[in-house]
């Protein structure tokens, strides 16, 4: 990714998908409906490690300050905080 830019809504997707499977093993396959504490049991800790690992792989700084479990239902409801609420390292 050239420096400076935010990534888009597909490809904060896109990793979020590639890094759910690789974190969770999941039995279904992680769509943009995954309910991620519900279905995927995401925890709070490894919420964070998710957050982390997409920050390193997107180049992006994600503000956290307003992030809670409404906005983090489904993999959706992540993707479109972090596509809203992240700038380019």
């Amino acid at each position: 990714m050239l420096e400076h830019d935010v990534p888009t809504r597909d490809q904060v997707v896109e990793r979020l998908t590639v890094l759910l499977t690789r974190m969770l093993r999941p039995d279904a396959p992680v769509t943009e409906q995954t309910q991620l504490m519900d279905e995927l049991g995401l925890s709070s800790s490894l919420g964070l490690e998710l957050l982390l690992a997409l920050e390193d792989e997107l180049e992006i700084q994600i503000d956290v300050e307003e992030l809670d479990e409404d906005r983090m239902a489904t993999l959706a409801d992540l993707a479109d905080y972090i596509t809203a609420n992240s700038t380019a390292r």
